[in-house]
């Protein structure tokens, strides 16, 4: 995929420069970290909320490793411009590789890290208000926190303001007792931050440009820095590994469940209750153990999941009930209708309402009006059905010939049989009874009963000669002891 055009345009609003080029090294990891999931949606897709949210309507995402990939998941995201990183050579480089991007740019610059899930628009704009509240070139942001290891720490003077950020392994005994840290967030001037870019040196043993030289060079300027205190510090936590992975998961899910049981949604087990901060779920909702809601899922009021359940995407209407091990994806659930148990409605499934899908009956593009039922072990592809149509045991749409898929088409007020297989492309009228074991290849007119039977044949005394044949005797008595 080739890199998107770069955008000159000169504005006064802020930007953001994301950093997302680095390698999965410690998670081990082929892809690159800030498109591991978390609750279902990359990583990196809360930042963006984060700086959309804080009123940032263009963003640079600092590419590298496997950028490709980064670009093709946020490919629907318009408001992104993308910079490469080809070698990782610290996070000073990486924000030089957006001095094109930014060579028109007037406005203040958001510096931030494409692994901090938990980071919220509010201290992003408390960022913005205090560059401007205290007209400084440059806002770190910072947090206080015991958990201060291994991370940069705010120096200030005897007044308060920040004098210098010192890197724990240049910290002298009182340094590294300091609790208020750099949470690697930052607000730059733009023309402060170009400037600061030319200067940067990888004067360190890692030949790297750290970004923090910025801030350096700022002071030595005299340009005004600032340090704004954030009132949580869990937000700026980053991922590096797998458990930090699941750690993380796990308290957004917890966060995300707190807010729907206080909102009137039943959590029978909110441990093993996996739902996305997308979904929408009204009050009265009874969510059993094993469910997983992902993605923008809609539940109606009244709904009840009993467990072990798989919905993405799925918008449900009210007082349905699905039941044990349904899974759904990309479908309508009409008001009031009974799902599962075992049932599988895949994308394109609409249920008008008052419907009933069964146990082991998969459905995939088919909309079944209102009332209409299919109760167990069928397959209803690429079809329209009317309503209050009943859909017996065994029924199956044969939609695919192998090279295409064909569409099948059944009125209303049908009673289509047990085993009955539709040969698509077909259509069948209303009010048509379909008796059990038919096969229908030809279109079906209203009001019909249509039938595909061969004559039943019978052999008198055949049992007889059979248990012969096989040493048994009338009762079964003798293959019960072979047995």
């Amino acid at each position: 995929m080739t890199q998107a055009a770069v955008r000159t345009d000169v504005s006064d609003e802020a930007i953001a420069v994301v950093l997302a080029a680095g390698k999965s090294t410690r998670m081990k990891s082929a892809l690159p970290k800030v498109v591991h999931e978390i609750c279902g949606r990359p990583m990196i897709e809360y930042v963006l909320d984060a700086v959309r949210s804080a009123g940032v309507k263009r963003t640079i995402l600092v590419v590298g490793h496997a950028a490709d990939t980064v670009r093709s998941l946020l490919a629907d995201h318009p408001d992104i411009d993308y910079a490469l990183q080809a070698e990782q050579k610290g996070t000073g480089h990486a924000v030089m590789m957006c001095r094109e991007q930014l060579a028109g740019h007037r406005g203040p610059v958001y510096v931030l890290y494409g692994d901090m899930p938990l980071l919220r628009s509010d201290s992003l704009r408390g960022l913005l208000n205090d560059l401007f509240e205290n007209r400084a070139a440059c806002v770190i942001g910072t947090a206080v926190t015991d958990a201060n290891e291994g991370l940069g720490r705010i120096v200030r003077d005897n007044a308060g303001h920040f004098q210098r950020i010192v890197e724990q392994k240049d910290a002298t005994a009182e340094e590294r007792a300091i609790r208020e840290i750099n949470t690697g967030c930052y607000f730059v001037d733009s023309a402060l931050l170009r400037s600061a870019l030319a200067e940067l040196k990888p004067s360190n043993a890692q030949d790297e440009y750290y970004l923090t030289d910025i801030v350096a060079i700022a002071r030595a300027r005299r340009e005004k820095v600032e340090a704004w205190v954030a009132t949580d510090p869990a937000e700026f936590a980053g991922i590096n590994s797998r458990e930090e992975l699941a750690n993380m998961e796990a308290e957004i899910r917890a966060s995300v469940n707190r807010k729907l049981m206080a909102a009137g949604v039943t959590l029978v087990d909110p441990a093993t209750s996996y739902i996305s901060e997308q979904a929408e779920i009204a009050p009265d909702c009874v969510i059993g153990p094993n469910v997983q809601i992902l993605g923008a899922s809609k539940l109606g009021e009244g709904v009840r999941i009993d467990g072990t359940a798989w919905l993405s995407n799925v918008t449900v209407g009210p007082r349905c009930h699905l039941k044990l091990g349904v899974r759904a994806e990309d479908c309508v659930i009409g008001e009031e209708s009974e799902i599962g148990p075992f049932a599988h409605l895949r994308a394109g499934t609409e249920l008008l309402g008052h419907n009933r899908v069964g146990n082991f009956v998969e459905t995939k593009k088919a909309r079944l009006g209102r009332g209409t039922k299919a109760s167990h072990l069928s397959y209803l592809g690429d079809a329209t059905i009317g309503a209050d149509t009943n859909i017996g045991c065994g029924v199956i749409t044969v939609n695919y010939d192998g090279y295409d898929k064909h569409h099948t088409e059944i009125g209303d007020r049908c009673m289509v049989g047990c085993d009955t297989q539709l040969v698509a492309p077909i259509k069948v009228g209303s009010d048509v009874y379909v008796a059990s074991g038919t096969t229908i290849i030809r279109e079906v007119p209203d009001g019909s009963l249509v039938m595909s039977h061969h004559p039943q044949r019978e052999k008198s005394g055949w049992m007889a000669t059979w248990r012969k044949r096989h040493n048994d005797s009338p009762d079964g008595s003798l293959r019960r002891k072979k047995h």
